[in-house]
């Protein structure tokens, strides 16, 4: 059912504001977040899944980039770090390798994406290393991004953690600083190094390492000793705050499962491996919702990209560093295992190394 607003519109039965005319511009079988030029309005829209919306500027932090690919970039094996990087179609459960395409191996890193570019921290060919140097994959062209000295780090890293705010500001903790390093990712510069939280990892050691989560308004951190904290975004990139508490992943290499729907999952249980279940986090109400279990058990230190509605593991270690994968559904906090076709390959086996994801 639809009532008449104008000349043009209707609310639907849903109570959402919609264009009268439908027309064959619209495809009979639409996918979540498809955008399309209506001819008969004259306007764009989208499909949310149920109905088509006219888009605006400002569009739902959940469709400000439809991410339809994802890359598995570095990791390592048997102290071995890696070059490599996989695609991963997300339409298809194709996985892809295309090669060496870093121009140094990184293994115990993170990173982050720009709308072009995937980085990874820490890349300096060893196990373990540290290191400021950051490496690139250009994302558009699918080889190297290369390197250069203004994406760099201004603190020697090792097992750093990452928090992002979408593809405009990334923060850098842990592997051996308190301190946090903040990249532009518009500008694709490295701005400046802050006082980060004193109850992060302020050793300068071997891997002491930070687990991540993601929303659109803050990033959490969680550490091997059950130390959280919650970085508050704001619009300057140099004006954050940190506070603590509001998450618990159970070790920091157990890592953390990002979406754009309001809500977070990281292992619960395990350390290196041996987690069978993942913590699930409610953004917009910090509570805890109980666990769920992984689609693959005994696993950790896993590469994990994010999507629209699933997302996959690319590579992890359960005793040994291995290529086994997953997908993941959000709606239903449930996976399956992959098999052949959709795994990396290229590589014997990868944990510890990053995803980076585009539209």
């Amino acid at each position: 059912m639809s009532f008449k607003i104008g000349s043009d519109t209707v609310i639907n039965s849903t109570g959402f504001l919609m264009p009268k005319y439908t027309t064959t511009t619209r495809p009979a079988s639409p996918t979540q977040g498809q955008v399309i030029f209506n001819t008969s309005t004259g306007k764009m829209e989208m499909y949310d899944g149920t109905n088509w919306r006219e888009t605006s500027n400002e569009r739902p932090f959940l469709f400000r980039q439809v991410i339809t690919t994802g890359y598995a970039m570095a990791g390592y094996k048997d102290a071995a770090p890696w070059r490599n990087v996989n695609r991963m179609a997300h339409a298809t459960d194709v996985c892809t390798n295309l090669g060496d395409q870093l121009d140094v191996g990184a293994a115990y890193t993170s990173g982050a994406c720009s709308l072009t570019y995937g980085y990874v921290w820490g890349a300096d060919n060893a196990w373990p290393g540290t290191t400021t140097t950051t490496v690139a994959f250009n994302m558009a062209t699918e080889t190297t991004g290369g390197q250069n000295a203004s994406w760099n780090m201004r603190l020697a890293r090792n097992d750093s953690g990452t928090i992002f705010k979408e593809h405009q500001f990334a923060y850098i903790l842990a592997g051996g600083s308190s301190e946090v390093d903040i990249f532009n990712l518009t500008t694709n510069t490295m701005l400046a190094t802050k006082t980060g939280p004193t109850t992060i990892d302020g050793q300068d050691g071997y891997q002491y390492g930070v687990g991540t989560l993601n929303d659109e308004l803050c990033g959490y951190a969680y550490e091997d000793s059950g130390t959280k904290v919650k970085l508050n975004f704001s619009t300057g990139a140099m004006n954050y705050s940190i506070v603590s508490g509001a998450i618990y992943g159970n070790n920091s290499q157990q890592k953390g499962i990002n979406s754009k729907v309001g809500r977070g999952w990281c292992g619960s249980n395990g350390t290196y491996n041996g987690g069978y279940n993942l913590f699930r986090w409610q953004f917009s109400t910090e509570t805890s919702l109980g666990t769920v279990s992984k689609p693959i058990g005994d696993s950790g230190e896993e590469n994990f990209d994010m999507g629209q509605e699933r997302q996959y593991m690319m590579g992890m270690y359960d005793g040994a560093q291995n290529n086994r994968g997953w997908k993941f559904t959000y709606a239903t906090e449930s996976g399956v295992e992959l098999g052949a076709g959709s795994v990396r390959t290229g590589i014997p086996g990868s944990s510890s190394g990053h995803c980076a994801w585009k539209g």
